[in-house]
């Protein structure tokens, strides 16, 4: 371009109009006529004829040379100017070569994708204002890479299972997270299907959240369950649309929901559970707002104080208490403590009777600890109270059973030893001696006494049954006929059931109960009156009493009513309490109804009482039945069965030793007597080859009845013992079984009797 632009202007300065006058010959002729020579026109025209032709060559020829000597210098010039283009040109290219070696480390550092790379700024030319620009738009791409890395490693490390799907719901894009529960390859997972890849399908699932979204227009979401791994996801569906709003994908999001199940399980069985808890505790559940109004009850409320949900719940809490006073201590004893715990209280039922009540409270709050209320949990303790009377009454059991039994046993020996004088007096006069009844009511006062004594003990000590069947129907005519016999001021009616089964009972001690019965209904009607005796059978479906442990099932019943003068309830509260009495001291020990409750309970029977006051009073006893035969009452023995043999008594007591030894001999034994157990070894050590029977106390100071046994078969392991104590009848309860037993105080027929049973064993 510039050797052109030089070739141009030396063209235009040749054609310019000076240069061409100034060669031209007219010029050089007007110019020679011009200058003075004072020549003539002729001669000068002539002269110029003839010049003019020589003038005209000398012209050209000077032009030619001219042209030729311009050319020569046109040439220097532009050779000269060429040569300064040239150097001019390659000093500019090698300058912009300079200048555009940046250039071209960026352009390579854009491509390798390294857009950190910075343009120096030229001072002059063109790339000055270029530099910045790039500059600029290398610093954006870097940014925009750099935040473009950032999303896709975010997008990478996403937990949530994260697909880009197109309009047929082909996989475009998926994260790691994906990928990995899929486990797929990315690359081999684009372009196939979402529901294949998921499910397996060859179609989409009916409530499929893309479709839904499709259908929508808008995000939709979806639960889903997969059964190989039994995890829970949730999943989300977002449209994308196109700058003209078509939807071309979505970008399918599941999130593992399966611990967010989990725990909303666990809340919802953990919030049924304490509902269910509090719906189903055993105590009255009360739940009051910082107001003092009641806000929430549960059905035991309902069964403790009888209001139903409706009839309490927005009541102040105060109309449940039967004593302010109570209610004020109880409110002072929770802003003081912040909680009350198993306080006795009187609540108010809905009948309007009071209920004892063990309250507890505490305060509740909420999330910012403020308080909003409280709960109180109560429970009528009606029966507890009614159990703790019982208790009560069986610590004054168990305090007479801890005296009773030395006195039962000091009273025995005393009656031991009237009776045995009086036997042996008796077995020496004529029954028509005028002494000979007098002795004979003696010794049935001895017999009272003794039976005085058993009720004492049958009572403290519980003493153990003997159960066998028992035809009750038979228990009632021996015993009923017994007993009227001695009163003929009463008017005894027996209506017995036929066909009873079999009782499962202690007869003796159902004997006894009977008898108590039979005495406090003549005790009761002083001027004489009706006893009416009934037996039946019950069988029953259930049974509410507390007091009696009676299981439901087949039980016999026997009722004693009177027509005394009848109880009021204060009197009926106190019935079975031990030495409790109506009667006059020298009527009543008190101990006949606490003996028979004792009795009845042992054999998980019952006592119910009805009366009223001048409208007498029935007692009916409810016993299990027995599948067992039946076993008829007999009449007590009363033969004397003389013996011979020699007989080893053993008794701390010497009054009672001398009168056993009496009644031996009298039955025709030969006695040896020893004070203590020690003597007794003495004693059968000399003579164990005379000796056919120990005659042995229980309870002796130094050997005991059992350790004076035990060293006697060590002397002779086939040796006799027949024991005796006046602690009752202990007979089954810790003696060896092969052992007889003859309970103080006992008269010269069971003396005998027992005698001889023991001298047969062996």
């Amino acid at each position: 371009m510039i050797f052109l632009f030089i070739i141009l202007l030396g063209l235009a300065w040749l054609c310019h109009p000076d240069m061409g006058s100034y060669l031209h010959p007219a010029g050089l002729l007007a110019g020679s006529a011009a200058t003075p020579s004072g020549l003539g026109a002729a001669t000068l025209k002539a002269a110029g004829s003839l010049m003019g032709d020589a003038a005209i060559r000398l012209v050209r020829s000077m032009r030619d040379f001219r042209l030729e000597q311009l050319a020569s210098q046109i040439l220097i010039f532009l050779s000269g100017l060429g040569i300064f283009a040239g150097v001019a040109s390659l000093a500019r290219v090698r300058r912009q070569k300079r200048q555009k070696a940046p250039l071209l480390q960026a352009i390579q550092a854009y491509t390798a994708g390294d857009f950190s790379f910075r343009l120096p700024e030229p001072e002059v030319g063109e790339l000055r204002q270029v530099s910045p620009t790039l500059n600029r738009m290398a610093a954006s791409l870097e940014e925009n890479l750099a935040h473009r890395a950032e999303l896709a490693n975010i997008f990478e490390i996403i937990p949530d299972q994260i697909m880009v799907l197109d309009a047929e719901q082909r996989v475009t894009r998926l994260n790691r997270a994906a990928a990995q529960f899929m486990k797929i390859s990315p690359y081999k997972a684009i372009g196939r299907t979402c529901y294949e890849l998921m499910h397996g399908s060859r179609e989409p699932f009916p409530n499929c959240a893309f479709l839904k979204a499709m259908q929508q227009g808008s995000r939709a979401c979806t639960e889903f369950c997969c059964e190989e791994s039994g995890r829970a996801f949730l999943v989300t569906v977002d449209l994308l649309r196109n700058d003209e709003g078509r939807v071309t994908g979505a970008v399918h999001v599941a999130r593992d929901i399966t611990a967010g199940k989990q725990m909303q399980q666990e809340l919802a069985q953990t919030s049924g559970f304490l509902t269910q808890l509090i719906e189903s505790a055993p105590l009255a559940i009360a739940v009051v707002n910082r107001q003092g109004y009641i806000t929430r009850v549960n059905p035991q409320y309902s069964v403790e104080y009888g209001y139903r949900p409706e009839e309490i719940l927005q009541r102040h809490y105060s109309e449940l208490y039967a004593d302010e006073w109570e209610r004020r201590q109880v409110l002072a004893e929770l802003r003081e403590r912040g909680e009350v715990l198993s306080r006795t209280v009187q609540f108010r039922h809905r009948d309007g009777r009071e209920v004892p009540t063990r309250l507890s409270i505490r305060k509740l709050y909420n999330e910012r600890g403020e308080l909003i209320g409280s709960m109180g949990l109560g429970r009528n303790i009606s029966e507890e109270v009614s159990l703790q009377r019982q208790l009560d009454h069986a610590q004054k059991l168990e305090a007479i059973a801890a005296l009773s039994g030395g006195l039962a046993h000091n009273f025995n020996n005393l009656l031991m030893i009237i009776m045995g004088l009086v036997s042996l007096m008796l077995s020496r006069l004529e029954p028509s001696h005028p002494f000979y009844n007098d002795l004979k009511e003696i010794d049935n006062q001895v017999l009272a006494g003794r039976e005085l004594t058993k009720k004492l003990l049958a009572f403290a000590r519980g003493t153990k049954f003997e159960m066998q069947p028992l035809d009750l129907n038979d228990l009632v005519k021996v015993t009923a006929d017994m007993f009227g016999r001695t009163r003929r001021d009463l008017v005894i009616t027996q209506n017995l059931a036929p066909g009873l089964p079999p009782g499962a009972a202690d007869l003796g001690q159902i004997q006894q109960v009977l008898l108590n019965l039979l005495i406090n209904a003549w005790q009761a009607m002083p001027r004489g009156g009706r006893i009416n005796i009934q037996t039946g059978f019950v069988d029953l479906k259930e049974w509410r009493d507390p007091a009696w442990e009676v299981q439901p099932g087949p039980h016999l019943s026997l009722s004693v009513s009177d027509t005394g003068v009848g109880m009021d309830r204060e009197t009926q509260a106190h019935l079975f309490e031990p030495f409790f009495t109506t009667k006059g001291a020298a009527e009543g020990t008190g101990l006949g109804l606490a003996s028979a409750y004792r009795i009845i309970k042992n054999h998980r029977g019952a006592i119910q009482v009805k009366s009223a006051p001048h409208q007498g009073t029935t007692f009916t006893i409810l016993l299990p039945a027995s599948q067992a035969p039946r076993r008829v009452q007999t009449q007590e023995d009363t033969r004397i069965i003389a013996g011979q043999g020699t007989i080893l008594t053993v008794d701390d007591e010497p009054l009672l030793r001398q009168v056993a030894a009496r009644l031996l001999k009298k039955l025709g034994y030969q006695v040896l007597e020893a004070p203590s157990g020690k003597r007794a070894l003495e004693i059968f050590a000399q003579k164990q080859g005379e000796i056919d029977l120990v005659l042995l106390d229980l309870t002796m100071p130094g050997l005991s009845g059992f350790q004076t046994m035990e060293r006697l078969r060590e002397l002779n392991p086939g040796v006799r013992v027949l024991f005796c104590s006046g602690h009752g009848d202990l007979e089954g309860e810790s003696l060896p079984h092969d052992h007889p037993f003859l309970p103080k105080p006992y008269s010269l027929e069971m003396l005998s009797q027992k005698v001889a049973a023991a001298l047969q064993q062996g």
